[in-house]
């Protein structure tokens, strides 16, 4: 049954649209809890008018300065506090009807201000007449309360609401981020499976099938490539049969062909040997090393470039002769080259087995024919495995170029 593949552009796409969806849904949820926070407002506005109020008929006016002080003073705050508890809130037009909020706070603006009129008129009345104002102000002290708790039942109501709309919001939010999470987690997973694994050269030991579209479209153009180009590989008598790469003869044939278009780099020389070499000869079959050395093969050909060329040899060493602009950018490329080898299954007959190399890396100077710089390379795998293997060796030596 094919494989249904999907697009690395279409899931960063639909990524990114649902990212500014819950981006969006966010902003208007921060919106919703910024009103609640106003309504809030209102609510403490109500609650301090209640606490003035019995702060202004319980004053003591046998100090009369004293008492105009603190009277002013709670009538100002009584006059902030009814302007506070009926301000304008953002959202006021989608929990609230504007008529009914008007007509509330103008019968409260209205005993609000009636009250005060008769808090400071008890307070300077003459002894003689002042109970008959303070039964004024009594009076209009509970016309204002009804009024406040009128106020009150409609803040609590249209607080409820909006209340109500931001949980509505934030419930969607947390669904579309859960469900964004649980879809986009398991594309993005195929999409690092597929890179992973083209990075990786086959770690699991079998073949991948690409699950993208564009994996699988370079897949399929490097395979045309191939069956266009035939004249690309070496002939037979210059392959090893083992891996297909070059044979001695076919290495110093295409270094020789390849050596004119080297001006302007540095030539460097990496040579490589498994470390449980005697091993698989004498436990494995031929079958079993012929597929080791064309993955190994394949591994290094992922930093093959134009003028690059790899080759098996008689004794068994992959050799890698490098046309690269400095010695650390060579260095690098073979020391992935071993860590990739570590990091790799190889499937045998006798089940997924983990292999190491060790390897030589030298510049090739131009005085030195080829084949030297490939001994010396040898004698340097010797070092690397004196040191446990799995590792590169090199000369410390100054660099030259053609």
């Amino acid at each position: 049954e094919p494989i249904m593949l999907i697009s690395i552009r279409k899931v960063f796409s639909g990524l990114q649209n649902t990212l500014l969806v819950l981006g969006i849904g966010v902003s208007i949820l921060a919106v919703q809890l910024f009103h609640i926070s106003q309504y809030g407002g209102r609510l403490d506005a109500l609650r301090n008018q209640h606490l003035l109020i019995e702060k202004s008929v319980s004053a003591d006016l046998s100090d009369p300065s004293m008492a105009a002080i603190l009277l002013n003073t709670a009538v100002a705050e009584l006059a902030l506090s009814v302007k506070l508890s009926g301000e304008a809130t953002l959202l006021d037009a989608l929990f609230a009807s504007q008529e009914e909020h008007d007509a509330i706070l103008g019968s409260l603006q209205a005993t609000s201000k009636e009250f005060q009129e008769n808090v400071l008129a008890w307070s300077n009345a003459k002894e003689s007449v002042r109970e008959a104002h303070r039964a004024a102000m009594m009076e209009a002290r509970t016309a204002y309360l009804a009024d406040i708790s009128r106020m009150l039942d409609y803040q609590i109501g249209v607080t409820h609401k909006a209340i109500a709309a931001a949980n509505i919001s934030a419930a969607l939010v947390v669904l579309l981020g859960l469900a964004a999470f649980l879809v986009y987690r398991k594309r993005l997973n195929l999409v690092y499976d597929d890179i992973h694994h083209a990075c990786a050269v086959d770690v699991d030991g079998s073949r991948h099938e690409p699950k993208t579209h564009e994996l699988d479209f370079i897949v399929k153009q490097l395979a045309r490539r191939n069956v266009q180009q035939p004249s690309a590989a070496p002939a037979p008598c210059l392959t090893h049969p083992s891996s297909g790469l070059h044979n001695d003869r076919g290495l110093f044939n295409a270094f020789n062909a390849k050596r004119a278009g080297k001006a302007g780099n540095s030539i460097f020389l990496s040579v490589f040997e498994i470390d449980q070499y005697g091993v698989l000869v004498s436990e494995y079959t031929k079958e079993d090393l012929k597929s080791i050395y064309r993955k190994l093969g394949e591994m290094i050909s992922l930093y093959e470039q134009p003028l690059d060329v790899i080759a098996h040899t008689e004794d068994d060493r992959l050799v890698f002769v490098m046309s690269r602009p400095t010695k650390k950018a060579a260095l690098d490329e073979c020391e992935h080259i071993v860590k990739a080898v570590q990091d790799s299954s190889f499937l045998t007959s006798k089940g997924s087995i983990r292999i190491t190399v060790s390897a030589g890396f030298m510049l090739k100077t131009p005085i030195k024919p080829l084949d030297e710089s490939i001994n010396d390379a040898v004698k340097l795998i010797a070092k690397a495995k004196e040191n446990g293997g799995n590792r590169v060796a090199q000369l410390r030596e100054s660099s030259g170029s053609f």
